[in-house]
């Protein structure tokens, strides 16, 4: 008869100190909830956080880990004497910490800080996954601990395989290369420093300038300057992942995540702990119990894919239908990680699996099945705001599915350069379009290669370790500390417990143009900080009109409606030139727009714009621009209305404003020049002129506004703390998107004509 054991986890782990990495992850928060409520016997809890000291470690306990929904029904977690933070980074030698004796008396160590992601340059996660672990030991050994080590690790470690995949460390396993760390780690950092140097070569620099003048030319230069530099840094991390992916897949690991890893495990064996456990879980998603069924804080591994296809965008994906989809909720994860630590191996080191594929199998097939039938039943909106119609889930081969997309991207580039090269009806609607299909793209390209290899698998892994760690347990920790997977029912686990906890993370479509304006907002002075300065573009804010209109009406305004006709035909023939230009440069069509009033003369254009307020402005006034207007000047903000219009035809506007800032020509024996008075203030310069202003009133930047409809203006809104992007155009949009800021839709409104918008004092 087998003897029950005599001890529960609890008991065992009684008066000893236990640390803890990676409390902010999603593991650890759940290691970390289980050891306040289950383990009241542990003497000390040390939670390891990146911080600048042990202050700001303990603010980041109490502000970011301990709010989290896996402490829900836990009261006075801050009250409990065994919880400590301790501040310390793990990519540091010595943990950056100035001495040792933190992390004396130590005896159990739960190292879960890691990066998890699949697409971190291999130099950076071969840092953090390989060289942390090591770190965090020595640190340890030089503070006089020796602890028993439960290292989480993961499955794929054991690299690509078939069959039946060993509870054996890696290094130990059958047919396995022989690597060498310190040659791996040196060759990725010389290609960071190799691909650095290329793309400063002029070919890479000419590429990034002119997709960087795509998305924020009319910006200007140091806008342009700054995106670009971006994609280059953008370039050498892409290459970096890239040469990493095809370097671990030579070594017959998936990509750079699972390859670091398995050199984790084996430069942790090299340091001989004193007692080694590693755990391997497979892919962990949404709890199966606690804190509560469907406990999920962000995506993880096969999340992206799920998401992907319920939106519509995947209706065929690189899988093996009949492979066996391999994942593990977290809680039973977090809950073998303490039984580990509470049962040091009898020899070390010890591995245990702990994955689903072997005792309770669910397939690719069976879960795509599963995602089909509930987002059916539960449709995700599209960005039309319609429920999406999910198609069956197709499966194809790896190699067919990237010839698709490499068919679909040649014309895409072909529609890019039409609309950068050639000006179109409609241009903005057709560049949203591109970028839309290219997100996807980018999307079916980015899921395929990361995941593609997670879907293709042919094996299973071995848990036998794991079974007889379980049985070891004492009955009562077998409820409360289970990680038996095979009790798991998918179809119930999908249907009611993951897929709802995902739908709910599920980001809301992004609708460029919402289908009607969104409520008008008050200007609060409590809530908008101290009156500062308002700055309103003119053109596509204020009124919606731009310098065209202005001088097509002036020109025409006194002629016969055949002549009126004829001449605007013939300035349209200039407009194609006009929109190039723009899409370029907004102070480079601004100079050569307003070569048109060379010769004209001044007097006369003068006397002629006094009609402008009634009969041109006044049909185009946004109505919205002047409540707004209003509601800045009631609070204190001096108003400035900037415009690239010329100043006697915007002059009807002045008295809105606090300050009015145009476009001014050279005159010379009583007719225009080409020539302007002051440089366009376009982009950057009206940065800086906002800027100048502020300084010139001790104002500070953060509190003061800006409205401008043009990504043109990007550097005005980026200057401010409180931009309003304004009708926005579609680069503008998009920038809003990246950055956060609400966008706003305003309209001419009837009745316009009735009466100029009077001032208001301020």
């Amino acid at each position: 008869m087998i003897e029950e054991p005599s001890e529960t986890i609890s008991e065992r782990l009684a008066g000893k100190a236990l640390l803890l990495t990676g409390a902010s992850g999603f593991l650890g928060k759940s290691v970390l909830a289980l050891c306040l409520e289950d383990l009241p016997e542990l003497e000390r809890i040390v939670v390891l956080l990146r911080a600048a000291d042990d202050a700001a470690a303990r603010r980041r306990l109490e502000e970011e880990v301990l709010p989290g929904a896996a402490f829900a029904g836990l009261d006075d977690l801050l009250d409990d004497p065994r919880l400590t933070a301790l501040a310390g980074d793990v990519e540091a030698e010595g943990l950056g910490l100035e001495g040792a004796d933190d992390l004396s008396g130590i005896d159990v160590v739960i190292h879960c800080a890691a990066s998890v992601s699949f697409e971190q340059p291999l130099d950076e996660i071969l840092d953090l996954n390989v060289l942390g672990p090591v770190r965090l030991l020595r640190a340890l050994r030089a503070g006089g601990s020796d602890p028993h080590v439960v290292h989480v690790s993961s499955a794929y470690a054991a690299g690509r395989r078939t069959g039946l995949v060993l509870e054996r460390p890696s290094g130990s396993a059958p047919a396995e290369p022989d690597l060498d760390f310190d040659a791996e780690l040196a060759a990725a950092r010389a290609w960071r420093r190799d691909l650095d140097a290329e793309s400063r070569l002029p070919g890479h620099q000419r590429r990034v300038v002119a997709e960087a003048k795509r998305e924020v030319g009319p910006a200007g230069g140091p806008a342009v300057g700054v995106r670009a530099e971006a994609l280059r840094h953008k370039w050498v991390d892409d290459q970096l992942v890239e040469r990493g992916r095809e370097r671990s897949r030579a070594l017959g690991w998936a990509d750079s995540y699972a390859l670091s890893k398995a050199l984790g495990e084996r430069l942790l064996q090299r340091e001989r702990p004193r007692a080694l456990t590693i755990v391997r879980p497979s892919i962990i998603e949404s709890a199966l119990r606690r804190p509560h069924p469907g406990w999920l804080e962000a995506l993880k591994v096969a999340d992206p894919i799920i998401l992907a296809y319920a939106a519509g965008l995947i209706p065929r994906f690189p899988a093996n239908p009949e492979a066996r989809l391999d994942i593990v909720p977290v809680d039973l994860v977090a809950n073998i990680c303490l039984a580990a630590a509470a049962h040091e191996p009898e020899s070390s080191p010890r591995t245990l699996q702990i994955v689903s594929g072997s005792s309770n199998p669910v397939t690719v097939e069976q879960v795509a099945g599963a995602v089909t039938e509930y987002f059916r039943e539960h449709p995700l909106a599209g960005e039309d705001g319609l429920p999406v119609d999910v198609p069956e889930w197709r499966f194809t081969s790896h190699a067919r599915a990237l010839g698709v997309l490499d068919r679909a991207e040649r014309v895409l580039q072909a529609g890019r350069d039409l609309v950068d090269g050639v000006p179109l009806p409609r241009a903005d609607r057709l560049e949203l379009r591109l970028h839309r299909d290219q997100r996807r793209l980018d999307l079916l390209r980015r899921l395929a290669e990361i995941y593609g290899p997670y879907v293709e698998l042919d094996c299973m892994f071995d848990d036998r370790g794991t079974r007889e760690l379980a049985a070891s347990l004492h009955p009562s920790d077998r409820d409360r500390f289970d990680f038996d997977v095979g009790a798991i029912h998918w179809p119930t686990y999908l249907a009611d417990v993951h897929l709802p906890a995902l739908r709910a993370l599920a980001p809301a479509p992004r609708i460029d143009r919402p289908a009607a304006p969104p409520a008008r907002t008050a200007l609060g002075a409590a809530e908008l900080g101290p009156p500062a300065l308002a700055f309103f573009d003119v053109e596509g804010v204020v009124i919606e009109a731009n310098v065209a209109h202005f001088y097509a009406w002036l020109r025409t305004r006194d002629m016969p409606e055949l002549d009126r006709l004829l001449w605007r035909a013939g300035l349209a023939t200039r407009v194609p030139g006009w929109m190039r230009t723009d899409r370029r440069s907004r102070a480079d069509f601004n100079r050569r727009f307003y070569r048109l009033y060379r010769d004209l003369p001044a007097a006369a254009l003068r006397e002629q714009a006094t009609g402008a307020l009634s009969d041109f402005i006044l049909p185009r006034i946004q109505h919205e621009a002047v409540r707004r207007i209003r509601a800045h000047r009631r609070r204190g903000d001096r108003v400035v209305l900037i415009t690239g219009a010329l100043d006697f035809l915007v002059a009807p506007l002045r008295h809105l404003g606090d300050e009015l800032v145009a476009a001014r020509l050279v005159e010379r024996v009583g007719r225009f020049t080409s020539e302007l008075a002051e440089p366009p203030l376009t982009a950057d310069g009206r940065a800086s002129l906002a800027a100048r202003m502020a300084a010139d009133r001790g104002l500070e930047l953060a509190d003061c506004h800006a409205y401008a409809d043009s990504v043109a203006d990007l550097p005005l809104l980026e200057l401010v703390g409180h931009p309003h992007p304004v009708n926005p155009d579609f680069r503008l949009s998009r920038e809003a998107r990246r950055r956060g800021w609400p966008v706003e839709e305003w309209a001419t409104e009837p009745g316009a004509r009735t009466r100029p918008p009077a001032p208001v004092e301020a």
